[in-house]
């Protein structure tokens, strides 16, 4: 088999409601030198039958369905682990992608060698289609810079990583080899800002599904794995930060750590919140049983 210039990676677990959609939008791209890969984590609905049939019809695909749940970071790994091609791209089973996302990507990095990713416009599947519910914003200038436009931006950074990023930069980012903590999706793409920078063209789109788990009622606590992440949701997000920018002058430095503050009372509020209504939904329904 000849080497593909683009890897996409699919983990999935019962996706059954979206992965056509999905599937199609990435089978429909006008690039067409990649390979899919689909790693099926166990699924327990008909995922499996629908990705063997679009397998059937496409050689491009490559599906593996894992003897059990490896838990979702580890799908997310192995399907990176899987890859051949020079440029890697995440793509969750929910997520739709206009049929020239991958091309003009592609021409950007491949003309752009300073840049190690990049992303085409993106919006949520609920949000309308006006331009003002599109996310744009790229990483760029210094090093610095494109921490701190990280941060300024971290609630929406879903584009950056989901974005086409350069295989080999990819795979020499430390957290891969970590376990998963709340905002390991954020420390990838603050690996990625410290490598280089990230670029957002103007043509293409992604339109995010809705049923990530960061989104559910349970995402703090599917997490929060020690006490200290009731007070500091995110302290191990902000201990990789802090080293990742051990270069830093001591005033970015400063000001790093008081964005990390800010940003763990903020989410200490919110996760105490959305606890709270969890707890209070729970205890109602166990009311109506009574």
């Amino acid at each position: 088999m000849s080497t593909p210039k683009v890897s996409i990676g699919m983990p999935v677990y019962n996706g059954e409601n979206t992965i056509r959609n999905s599937l199609e939008s990435l089978l429909s791209q006008s690039f067409v030198d990649f390979e899919l890969i689909i790693s099926d984590n166990a699924s327990s609905d008909s995922t499996k039958t629908i990705c063997l049939d679009y397998a059937a019809r496409d050689s491009r695909i490559r599906y593996i369905r894992q003897q059990k749940n490896l838990g979702a970071y580890e799908n997310f790994k192995y399907v990176l682990d899987e890859a051949r091609g020079d440029y890697f791209m995440w793509a969750a089973c929910d997520d739709v992608r206009s049929f020239d996302f991958v091309e003009v990507n592609v021409k950007f990095l491949e003309s752009n060698l300073d840049y190690v990713a990049s992303a085409s416009p993106n919006r949520m599947e609920e949000q309308d289609q006006r331009n003002s519910a599109l996310v744009t914003f790229s990483l760029e200038g210094t090093v610095e810079e494109r921490i701190s436009s990280f941060f300024k931006n971290a609630w929406v950074s879903h584009g950056i990583f989901y974005s086409l990023i350069r295989t080999n930069v990819l795979r020499g980012c430390d957290v891969l080899s970590a376990q998963q903590f709340l905002g390991t999706d954020w420390a990838i793409n603050l690996y990625l800002a410290s490598c280089g920078k990230v670029g957002r063209v103007k043509k293409g789109l992604t339109v995010f599904g809705a049923r990530g788990l960061s989104r559910g009622p349970n995402a703090w606590s599917a997490f929060r794995t020690h006490p200290i992440g009731w007070v500091f949701p995110f302290y191990k997000l902000s201990i990789y930060s802090y080293r990742l920018t051990s270069t830093f002058p001591l005033r970015e430095r400063a000001g790093l750590i008081k964005t990390l503050i800010t940003l763990n009372i903020k989410s200490a509020i919110s996760q105490a919140w959305s606890e709270s209504l969890v707890l209070l939904k729970r205890a109602k329904r166990k009311t109506a049983l009574i």
